[in-house]
């Protein structure tokens, strides 16, 4: 793990750190799972009483189940991912290909949200008793294809801490009351231990407009199951994206130079 805390958050070093670095908003993304590929129309078939037999590529695959050798056959051919999957990577070396990041719009809940996090914060140290620092940005490793910007680590803990305002009430209150949390956050918090190796991950609400309870928190544990997706996708998606790279005659670094 690598910390960056010279710079801050939102200055254009800041950008420039994160181009071409994947970050855990968009972990759900980089992680998806894939497809296995059509059947291959150049496959020969024949049955013989109850055995199916196929020929594809050098190979005969023969047994009672056909869907099972069919499968069989599918897994010989690359996977197939998502839109969302490889419009992010496109994203990503766009950014390696230009050094840039292009300026994200700016919405009121956006705004709303950027206004009270450092309220939100100083409410959240004060509850817990903690202090919360707020790197700008940390690399998984010292390749620095992986990195977060988390919205703070409780000091003396290996646990991280991920802050949102919602922009309105119901949000709040749904979580408050129910611990409802949308998918991807989660996967941004699991994501976010497994490029710290962190223990725990603090998932806070905020409102000021509650005149009762304004902060409500949950503390979600690290999940093995995630960080194997992760240890999986990384293999699989820096492959892919390197390809993309290699098409233009780019290298991941370059962004940098």
């Amino acid at each position: 793990m690598i910390i960056i805390d010279q710079i801050e958050q939102g200055t254009p070093d800041w950008h420039r750190a994160r181009a071409g670095v994947i970050t855990a908003s968009r972990a759900s993304e980089f992680s998806s799972e894939s497809k296995l590929a059509p059947m291959p129309d150049n496959v020969e078939y024949c049955k013989n009483g109850k055995n199916h037999s196929f020929i594809y590529d050098g190979g005969n695959y023969i047994g009672t189940n056909k869907a099972e050798l069919q499968n069989m056959i599918r897994a010989t051919l690359p996977p197939i991912y998502g839109d969302m999957r490889q419009g992010y990577m496109a994203e990503l070396v766009a950014q390696i290909a230009t050094g840039l990041i292009p300026e994200q719009m700016s919405f009121k809940q956006c705004e709303w949200g950027h206004d009270h996090e450092d309220q939100a914060r100083a409410f959240f140290e004060l509850e817990h008793g903690v202090d919360v620092t707020v790197p700008a940005f940390i690399y998984r490793d010292k390749e620095k294809r992986f990195g977060i910007s988390p919205d703070g680590l409780i000091a003396g803990k290996k646990v991280g801490l991920e802050l949102k305002c919602p922009f309105t009430s119901k949000v709040f209150v749904e979580f408050a009351t129910c611990d409802k949390i949308k998918k991807e956050y989660i996967e941004q918090c699991q994501y976010s231990m497994w490029v710290t190796g962190y223990e725990g991950w603090y998932f806070a609400n905020y409102d000021p407009r509650i005149k009762t309870k304004k902060l409500h928190w949950v503390l979600i544990e690290r999940d093995q199951a995630f960080m194997d997706k992760y240890d999986e996708a990384e293999k699989n998606f820096i492959r892919d994206m390197d390809s993309m790279l290699g098409k233009l005659d780019l290298k991941f670094g370059q962004q940098w130079s």
